[in-house]
């Protein structure tokens, strides 16, 4: 059977995978939409990029008819708008089920380019088994009723790094990538340290002239929202106000991850209650979160080896990363991962993975590492996971074969 063929067979594999899943284990009227969901159910209903709002003296997000609540910035726009069609449909099913269709279309994506990419890097061996990972893995196949970025970041991601490797060495400008990585950060907006990591690994090629252009063309790009929320809230907000309430969750005196302190709700409460409360809200949290900082070092750098190990091998405190069925194959991914990792170190070759890497442990250690952000770092762990089993298998055959000579 042909590549091309198998591939598909493979793609075949990881859709019904996914839509029995859907079929068979999830109530789709029931699924969360977050907040991207409800900032798109504001857009709908004429309530423009808007999510909190106080009812009565508690801060809620979930849309109510009859409620304007304020405008906002606290997720970036991408993936809002990406989903946003599906909720001019008055049917909950037919929404979620859009939304779940459109994540199973982009999963296909993936593999496809995937493999391509896994070739780039390794060889077809190493490709046909990365894209079987990802096909079968539960948590990718959980990902796809889950309103999010995730399956969309993990393809973005991956075009990114096929696009670099492609134009490795030639030091030509590539206009794909400085549109892909602001496609990024307008999806997750911590992603612009992975963008600043690869412009300062440009400059220090002196590739100077790439990473002037990369970095003018992804200030463009992000303007028009920039310029939107100084609009909104007559103050420079470049991506979202969720800054301080994230350093917070990650540094508070209560634990990682957690909202915490009671005095946080008590101070809320007493915030401005108009368009600029998400301004007020980001600063309140942020002050709190450098305090604690600047008051417990040692906690800071202490909580930041817990953050590792929570974003390299699972969640202390979500029940959900104790699950058999994430928790299992997310260490069989690490082990083999580790392996890979070594056997093929190659700065030269990989340095844009290994910079996509850095990005997640420094955001790790700085904020948190909730389980999604595993789930969306493993897209570039599994190439290495995958050449780990390859040089596994080869290893145990010839030792096998040495063996069996002697014998």
């Amino acid at each position: 059977m042909s590549s091309g063929k198998i591939i598909l067979a493979i793609a075949a594999l990881a859709i019904i995978l996914r839509i029995v899943f859907v079929w068979q284990f999830v109530d789709i009227k029931s699924i969360n939409q977050w907040e991207y969901g409800e900032i798109a159910k504001n857009k709908v209903h004429n309530n423009g990029y808007s999510l909190f709002y106080f009812e009565h003296d508690s801060l809620e997000y979930k849309y109510k008819e009859g409620i304007k609540p304020f405008s906002s910035a606290y997720m970036p726009p991408g993936y809002v708008l990406i989903i946003l069609p599906f909720f001019f449909f008055d049917d909950v099913f037919i929404t979620n089920l859009l939304i779940i269709s459109l994540h199973i279309f982009f999963s296909a994506l993936v593999i496809f380019f995937l493999y391509k990419l896994c070739v780039k890097l390794f060889d077809n061996l190493v490709a046909l088994i990365a894209i079987i990972v990802y096909a079968v893995l539960p948590e990718f196949i959980y990902a796809v009723i889950s309103v999010s970025p995730t399956i969309i970041f993990h393809l973005l991601i991956i075009l990114i790094i096929y696009r670099l490797l492609l134009n490795q060495g030639k030091n030509k400008f590539d206009i794909v990538i400085p549109l892909l990585l602001s496609f990024l950060i307008y999806l997750r907006s911590e992603f612009v340290l992975f963008a600043v990591l690869l412009i300062g690994a440009f400059a220090l090629k002196k590739h100077f002239k790439i990473a002037f252009t990369t970095l003018l063309l992804i200030i463009l790009f992000i303007l028009p929202w920039s310029i939107r929320n100084l609009i909104e809230f007559t103050q420079i907000i470049p991506f979202t106000t969720n800054f301080g309430q994230n350093l917070y969750r990650g540094n508070n005196a209560s634990d990682v991850g957690w909202w915490g302190e009671e005095i946080m709700i008590e101070k809320t409460k007493k915030l401005p209650r108009d368009n600029s409360f998400e301004i007020h809200y980001n600063e309140m949290y942020l002050e709190r979160a450098v305090s604690y900082i600047k008051e417990n070092p040692l906690k800071f750098v202490e909580n930041g080896f817990r953050k590792q190990f929570e974003l390299w091998i699972f969640n202390l405190s979500d029940p959900r990363a104790l699950n058999v069925l994430y928790l299992a194959p997310s260490i069989f991914i690490l082990f083999f991962f580790s392996i890979g990792l070594i056997k093929t170190f190659d700065v030269s070759k990989h340095k844009f993975i290994y910079l996509f890497f850095l990005h997640g442990i420094v955001i790790a250690t700085v904020f948190f590492a909730l389980p999604r952000y595993q789930t969306m770092m493993k897209i570039l762990m599994i190439p290495f996971t995958s050449a780990g089993l390859s040089f596994t298998y080869n290893s145990l055959i010839n030792r096998f074969n040495i063996k069996k000579h002697n014998n």
